[in-house]
């Protein structure tokens, strides 16, 4: 009897160890990662949120942790939950952002003010091309503000150096594709001006 009282005692204390050393923020991570990944109902994005939420208030993530989550929920189309993290990760760990993350931050802006450019897009993109101004995103994005305002000549030198950086087939032919429409802007705008 009192061997068993010594084990229940012993399993409840290493229980309490392990909460008290983390184990309650690890437990909310691993039930988000079951939950991010389980089936999407209509009742989805309101957990999303709620569950989002429940997690950025944990002290115990990590910058990739966060960089991964705000990375997967804008892959996902879940552009304010992403802001969201992304808001997260920039505030507690500023030191380890680099260009990926200013270019994400501005994408996910851009995406949220319903495609268009504002003041902490073009900001952020430049913070992106000063870390890395070969940053294939970035420059795709500037390529895609600087053609909105009619510059297609430096729209399509932006674009340029996105298509040598890029790796995917995909994203060369939609870089292509936007050039090609630049130049013939461009050659309608020269057209105009005879």
């Amino acid at each position: 009897m009192t061997s068993r009282i010594l084990l229940l005692i012993s399993v409840i204390i290493t229980l309490l160890i392990y909460l008290s050393i983390g184990g309650f923020d690890n437990l909310t991570k691993q039930s988000f990662s079951s939950f991010y990944k389980g089936e999407k109902d209509e009742n989805f994005i309101l957990n999303l949120n709620t569950r989002i939420d429940e997690l950025l208030n944990l002290n115990s993530l990590s910058a990739s942790e966060l960089n991964l989550l705000a990375m997967n929920l804008l892959a996902d189309g879940y552009y304010d939950q992403s802001y969201k993290v992304l808001n997260k990760y920039i505030d507690v760990y500023p030191e380890q952002i680099d260009a990926e993350i200013y270019a994400a931050y501005a994408e996910v802006q851009y995406l949220i003010n319903d495609l268009s450019f504002n003041v902490n897009v073009i900001k952020n993109l430049e913070k992106s091309l000063y870390l890395d101004p070969s940053n294939h995103k970035a420059l795709t994005m500037k390529g895609l503000y600087l053609f909105s305002q009619s510059e297609f000549e430096l729209a399509l030198k932006s674009w340029s150096v996105a298509l040598e950086n890029v790796d995917s087939e995909d994203q060369k032919k939609s870089l292509i594709l936007v050039m090609n429409t630049a130049l013939k802007e461009l050659e309608i705008k020269k057209n105009n001006s005879k």
